[in-house]
């Protein structure tokens, strides 16, 4: 066991504390842009089309999300990590890299095309999903642009062009339904944005990052292949626990359950990227470090690890506060479901961060296979949650199926973390105890204060959950130094 030195936990800025958050600062900014912008035009879609068709639009959206992160293969968490380590033969690298990208994405569009030739579903279902198949190879480009952008720390870059991605795609799309144009003119707008953002995106990669050299050989290939397989693994069953729900849905309960749900799900979805974005911009950063500084980087992760957990209680109690309102106030009559699902949701917010701060700390540590093990787990979990509860509650059984599967996974991934990275002496109980206590107060000055109305009780519980945390010294180096072993 290596005891972590005591002027590297006191000094934490050998970690880039300030580089980590000016990233993800980027990448959320970006996110919370596209959010924002992305509002009015969800509800424009939702009030125009209505339930069924906003659930055929949002189920092909899924099948293309769940498509294209498969065709991914988990070449963008391998790529970054090894363009991070290795300086040398990096055009060759990326270019074995975006010829992955491409044929993998070529073999699930060929594939995507067969399934829908053969089960012809209805127009406009058959339309949307054959204009979908053709976003699944633009994909390649955007993951394969994404991977180097992670790796040179080039977030404002990847930020920019999310951006403009996604306001050719807000304009085009307020243009055809302003026109009279339905849901199949739609997704051509969601396909025109994606060529143009790919396009940009390639054409700056080539003259301002680095150069694709194609020199390789097919062993070089296979190198590569069989390295990207646990992540490939990751990718997939971590696809499916975000969508599987989605696809399960449509199927048992119809297009306009699937609407109901993705109006919820659709506000949730923002705060699923706040894991991920911290995710990627603490990846090349843990990953250089842990290079030159095991112990540093073990100890960071321990840090970040806690402090998601803590974030992750406020961020779940705000949204169930503010539930009601913004749904209530955004979204027609006909979403009012939509509320309890979203609040329910929202509660998968907490253990979900701690996973994607988990992944990080087992991929430096080159542990990325048992990391998929219980990415399979929570695939298989899912799945099974959602067909016992989505035939009965609907929407709502699909968003607690997402609650219970994400806690589990979390508690796997700890054990993990326990065994791998931090000491045996990180008991469970210590590592969740303390946001949970906090939760459980914030929660009981809420109901106090609640006739007086949720901006008081919100106020409240947050400055109650605020006390708790400092009380408890959940953050302080004195608390984690006591437990501040990494294997």
């Amino acid at each position: 066991m290596l005891r972590v030195p005591k002027q590297v936990t006191l000094n934490l800025a050998l970690l880039s504390r300030i580089e980590v958050l000016k990233n993800s600062g980027y990448l959320m900014l970006a996110k919370l842009f596209v959010r924002v912008v992305s509002v009015p035009f969800l509800l424009y879609v939702a009030a125009t089309l209505g339930p069924s068709l906003f659930g055929v639009f949002s189920f092909v959206l899924a099948t293309v999300e769940m498509v294209s992160s498969l065709g991914d293969f988990g070449l963008s968490r391998y790529g970054t990590r090894f363009l991070v380590r290795e300086e040398k033969d990096q055009a060759r690298f990326v270019g074995i890299l975006l010829s992955l990208q491409v044929f993998t994405s070529v073999v699930l569009a060929g594939g995507g095309l067969i399934v829908v030739l053969i089960a012809r579903p209805d127009s406009p279902k058959m339309q949307v999903l054959l204009l979908g198949l053709g976003a699944v190879l633009l994909s390649a480009f955007v993951y394969t642009t994404e991977t180097i952008f992670t790796a040179a720390k080039n977030f404002a870059a990847s930020a920019l062009f999310a951006i403009l991605g996604r306001l050719v795609y807000l304009v085009a799309g307020f243009t055809v339904l302003g026109l009279g144009y339905s849901v199949v003119a739609v997704m051509w707008a969601y396909l025109a944005s994606m060529a143009i953002e790919s396009l940009v995106r390639m054409s700056y990669v080539i003259t301002k990052v680095t150069r694709f050299s194609f020199k390789f050989t097919w062993d070089d290939t296979k190198k590569v292949g069989r390295g990207t397989l646990p992540f490939a693994a990751t990718a997939l069953a971590t696809l499916v626990y975000y969508r599987a729900d989605t696809i399960i849905m449509e199927i048992i309960r119809g297009d306009a359950d699937v609407g109901i749900y993705s109006a919820a799900y659709s506000f949730f979805s923002f705060f699923v990227w706040v894991p991920i974005v911290l995710s990627r911009a603490l990846l090349p950063v843990l990953t250089a470090r842990y290079r030159d500084n095991p112990a540093e980087a073990e100890y960071a992760s321990w840090y970040w690890y806690r402090l998601a957990g803590v974030t992750g209680v406020a961020v779940a109690f705000i949204m169930t506060m503010l539930a009601g309102p913004i749904i209530d106030t955004l979204m027609p009559n006909v979403y009012s479901e939509s509320v309890v699902t979203l609040r329910i949701l929202m509660w998968a917010i907490p253990t979900l961060m701690l996973v994607s701060m988990s992944f990080n700390s087992l991929t430096v540590r080159d542990k990325e296979k048992k990391g998929a093990h219980t990415s399979a787990f929570a695939a298989v979990m899912i799945v099974a949650m959602d067909l016992a509860l989505i035939p009965r509650y609907g929407p709502r059984g699909a968003a607690v199926a997402m609650v219970v599967t994400t806690a589990l996974w979390s508690a796997l991934t700890y054990i993990l973390l326990s065994k791998y990275v931090f000491a045996a002496q990180h008991r469970l109980y210590r590592t969740f105890s303390m946001p949970v206590i906090g939760g459980i107060l914030m929660t009981g000055a809420a109901l106090v204060v609640s006739s007086a109305g949720i901006a008081f009780s919100l106020v409240a519980g947050l400055a109650v959950y605020g006390a708790t945390v400092l009380v408890l010294r959940a953050l302080e180096h004195k608390h984690r130094d006591q437990h501040g072993r990494v294997a």
